[in-house]
């Protein structure tokens, strides 16, 4: 009786822990607008623009009260009345909003671990999937996805009123920066690629420290290893 308690209760941690990995998914009923389904507290980062400075490249400063849209996936700022979204994305140096510091590098990453290893989280909505109704009312994917994909680029969603049901999907993925290098999504090749001189000791890590790469606590343990190598 006890084994048959203690494999029902490491199913159920298995069962938690793999529920916990996965993504929030959004369903769009075909004729409604992308928008209904997204109140201000699932469609920004804060609960209300707060007050934050841009810093650009060329030493520029700019203050405003900032917010993160995941649907959009940029960082919009109240001018008047007006919300806006920042240009010359690629001249930005650092974002903070609170105390939240925020990169640019082909997306925007909140700052999750800083130092000379740094770890960076992307989160953003991505069309997951188009359905539709076959025969009998039975729900199909749609072969269309690709031009739903087209119609929802740059994060566009806010347009969309689908004549099928649509499937969003709000992801988020890690990345690492080591010193000066760019952020790259928090895989174990890359990790090799950024310390070519310690994949002996890299590798001795690992095989004693298992890292599950989509567990944010695997990923903060490992880079403070990295960091002291």
């Amino acid at each position: 009786m006890k084994k048959i308690v203690i494999i029902i209760s490491s199913i159920l941690f298995v069962n938690i822990c793999l529920s916990a990995q996965k993504n929030e998914l959004i369903t769009v009923k075909a004729g409604t607008k992308v928008l209904d389904y997204f109140p201000v507290q699932k469609r920004y980062r804060y609960q209300e623009f707060i007050n934050g400075q841009v810093l650009f490249k060329n030493g520029i400063v700019n203050k405003a009260k900032l917010n993160y849209n995941f649907l959009k996936g940029e960082i919009e700022f109240i001018q008047s009345r007006d919300t806006l979204l920042i240009a010359g994305k690629k001249d930005i140096r650092i974002v903070v909003i609170g105390q939240d510091t925020i990169f640019y590098d082909n997306g925007y990453l909140e700052l999750i671990s800083g130092g000379s290893v740094k770890v960076g989280l992307k989160q953003y909505i991505k069309l997951k999937d188009v359905l539709k109704k076959g025969a009998f009312g039975v729900t199909a994917r749609s072969v269309s996805i690709d031009s739903y994909n087209s119609m929802a680029a740059g994060g566009n969603f806010y347009e969309l009123t689908p004549d099928e049901d649509i499937v969003l999907e709000k992801f988020k993925k890690y990345y690492l920066s080591y010193g000066s290098s760019g952020f790259v999504p928090y895989r174990k090749k890359n990790v090799m690629d950024l310390f070519p001189q310690k994949v002996t000791e890299i590798q001795k890590y690992l095989k004693s420290n298992k890292v599950n790469f989509d567990s944010v606590d695997d990923l903060l343990r490992f880079a403070e290893y990295l960091r002291s190598l």
